[in-house]
């Protein structure tokens, strides 16, 4: 554990703001290729930008990194001089490397993260128009994509349709729990409460809709009612997303002083750390991809990095809420088994997917993996008193 820190501020952000950063263009490198050099395919995400926005934002005001504020400050600007619509206002999807847009389509889950990335570069470098950017765009979110039902907020619509156009589906908890994420964040950063307030309408969704509270489980996929719909034939589970919520429901439950959110982190947690870990496998103590609502394994086992971020926040979480020392030890665990099946703490690059025995199945590393890395690692050193050491 006492490595981690020296990693991240040594070997993994020096990397990705160097050979991950296009300083031609001022933007991130969208990903890099088997041979570890970046790609060279003429297009960038919004999503991938504000990824790295947050992580040299967030590293920046942690002290882990010296020029992550100068890289975050290009990064966004190059996205307001090429991804915010000017016109309509909202962010386009995807842009040419040297910033034209590619599709100019507008989805919550990019718009989610673009508002994390201007909650923490804001709180990096204090810039007032990124927190009034920050309301501009949530003017947009609620404007073109809110939805309403019985005269109250009934969540966000996948992407931006015409009038009259039939509601994107299936519907899914999954960028309803990043805007939670992007909200609680601005909150932080801010202290207004009109951001508290959103985060609050998206708890009551995740309450009235996402949690299985019989079960312990979160539900992925919806019809426009909100009635779970299977996809390619099968109810899906993934320990990912309930080990993500478990850690977000803490931080609402710090900031928003609500005991029902607490109250529902362990049964989420309990149902994905017992059901969801490879505890005996070649490629042990690793999560799963997915599973059905009875446990059982789907996509031949096959295991993604970003899971095994998620399960060692939820750790963090419970054992920062409860003490709980067993939980401490499985961030510790889950840590190790990270570092063995993905990642090294000699290299900056990662394993992005593998299979249940641990063989690669995914070549390549794309750079929207490392929001999820860098956070885990920055909470590990941030909550256990032996992994923040030089």
């Amino acid at each position: 554990m006492e490595r981690l820190r020296p990693w991240l501020t040594q070997v993994l952000l020096p990397f990705w703001s160097d050979t991950g950063f296009d300083r031609e263009n001022g933007a991130f490198v969208e990903k890099l290729g088997p041979d570890g050099r970046p790609s060279t395919e003429d297009y960038t995400r919004l999503r991938v930008q504000a990824r790295q926005i947050y992580v040299f934002s967030h590293a920046a005001h942690a002290g882990y990194s010296d020029t992550g504020l100068a890289r975050a400050q290009q990064a966004f600007d190059f996205l307001e001089a090429h991804a915010w619509d000017r016109e309509e206002g909202g962010w386009f999807r995807r842009l040419r490397r040297s910033g034209p847009p590619l599709d100019r389509g507008k989805d919550s889950y990019d718009h989610a993260f673009i508002l994390l990335a201007m909650a923490w570069l804001y709180r990096a470098g204090g810039e007032r128009r990124v927190l009034r950017r920050a309301e501009e765009t949530m003017e947009f979110l609620d404007a073109h994509l809110g939805l309403t039902r019985d005269g109250a907020s009934d969540g966000y619509a996948e992407w931006e349709v015409t009038p009259g156009e039939a509601l994107p589906l299936p519907r899914r908890q999954n960028p309803h729990m990043h805007l939670l994420e992007a909200f609680l964040a601005l909150y932080e950063a801010s202290g207004a409460q009109p951001w508290l307030a959103q985060a609050q309408r998206i708890f009551g969704l995740f309450e009235r809709h996402f949690f299985d509270a019989a079960s312990g489980q979160l539900i992925e996929f919806f019809d426009s009612d909100w009635r779970e719909i299977p996809q390619d034939g099968r109810r899906l589970r993934e320990p990912g997303h309930h080990f993500e919520w478990v850690w977000l429901l803490h931080r609402y439950a710090v900031l928003a002083e609500d005991g029902r959110a607490a109250a529902a982190m362990r049964p989420l947690f309990d149902w994905a750390w017992d059901k969801g870990i490879d505890r005996a496998g070649p490629a042990s103590f690793v999560a799963y991809e997915e599973l059905d609502p009875e446990g059982r394994i789907l996509n031949g086992g096959s295991k993604r990095l970003w899971p095994q971020t998620e399960a060692v926040k939820a750790c963090l979480a419970v054992y920062e809420r409860s003490g709980d020392d067993a939980a401490a030890d499985g961030a510790r665990q889950l840590l190790g088994g990270l570092f063995r099946t993905f990642a090294g703490l000699d290299r900056p690059r990662w394993r992005e997917q593998v299979d249940r025995e641990g063989n690669l199945l995914r070549e390549g590393v794309p750079g929207s993996s490392l929001y999820h890395l860098f956070l885990a690692v920055a909470e590990a050193i941030r909550v256990l008193p032996d992994a923040g050491a030089d």
